[in-house]
């Protein structure tokens, strides 16, 4: 897929590694690389079920997003389509990143 950015620093964490170490720490820096890269590897929303980090859909307020696992109790949110729109996800092939948060 296409992955863009909402945020010009996970964009940075996304190119700079040493930035990302420095903000995210180690362990989260490495699983934001990992699921950036099975982001860039699905051919879309759909196949990401497959990858590792429990990829899933949200609902309520974060409809039309998805989440992944990073370290603990921290997700990935990304979002792949209009909260309004009726979604075929496995249609949907571009990504942007919103936020690393823990949103529980």
């Amino acid at each position: 897929m296409k992955v863009c950015f909402a945020d010009g620093d996970l964009e940075c964490y996304a190119t700079d590694e040493r930035a990302a170490l420095k903000a995210l720490g180690k362990v989260r820096a490495n699983l934001y690389a990992k699921r950036l890269f099975s982001l860039r590897s699905a051919s879309n929303f759909e196949a990401l079920k497959r990858f590792p980090g429990n990829f899933h859909e949200l609902l309520g307020n974060r409809k039309g997003q998805w989440a992944c696992n990073l370290d603990q109790p921290y997700r990935l949110i990304s979002k792949g389509a209009e909260p309004d729109e009726a979604v075929v996800w496995s249609t949907v092939t571009e990504a942007t990143v919103l936020e690393i948060v823990d949103y529980h």
